[in-house]
């Protein structure tokens, strides 16, 4: 545990120094320009949030993504970060984040302990501005899935992200047609593409920067 609890301390210091950003997020995308917030003020953006849980396992250090479920949707069938829609009953985007988390797979949210935000992301086909939170846990929690919006749980070894075999190119045929090339995050077997790719990606940069 002092270890799991070291690593949390160096990377609470390094979000609150500075971020990587779009410099970091740009390396999964393609073709996106960076976030005019200027456009995405006039189209009325749905503010949303995503949890970034990390947990303890056999000494190393864990995070918990989703598979969605299919619907006739733009994240149909997309391995995501628990999270969600802001409510009104939510106070702030970090309370959403963890409503979210416990609804869709129940991580308990009064054991959560904030850790911090990185870069938020701008999902253009359907208008979400996304922010991420990391929150931390000493214990893990068996996941309790919303049947009705996941599928299944895929709880990756974080120091998976330094391995550059998991990166990866192809051609992703998109929910509204079209088809384009885009770099993503083998994990599992399962293709991370797109925000949640780009999220991995500031992740990424942490976890490389606190090796160092």
């Amino acid at each position: 545990m002092p270890m799991f609890l070291e690593f949390i301390e160096r990377l609470t210091a390094e979000i609150q120094r500075d971020l990587p950003g779009w410099e970091a997020q740009k390396k999964m995308i393609s073709g996106r320009p960076k976030t005019d917030m200027g456009a995405i003020n006039q189209r009325n953006a749905k503010q949303s949030a995503v949890l970034i849980w990390l947990y303890p396992e056999n000494n190393e250090i864990f995070t918990r993504l989703i598979l969605r479920t299919e619907y006739k949707g733009v994240h149909s069938a997309q391995v995501a970060f628990p999270g969600g829609t802001k409510e009104e009953t939510d106070t702030d985007l970090w309370q959403t984040a963890l409503r979210e988390a416990q609804e869709e797979v129940g991580i308990p949210k009064e054991k959560v302990k904030y850790v911090g935000p990185i870069s938020p992301v701008y999902i253009p086909p359907s208008n979400f501005w996304v922010q991420p939170y990391i929150g931390t846990t000493e214990e893990n929690f068996t996941p309790d899935i919303q049947k009705s919006e996941v599928q299944r749980t895929i709880d990756m070894n974080v120091k998976l992200l330094l391995d550059p075999a998991i990166k990866q190119e192809k051609v992703i045929n998109r929910s509204d047609g079209l088809s384009i090339k885009t770099p993503y995050y083998n994990i599992e077997g399962y293709t991370v593409w797109g925000a949640t790719a780009m999220m991995l990606s500031e992740l990424e940069e942490l976890l490389r920067r606190i090796e160092k």
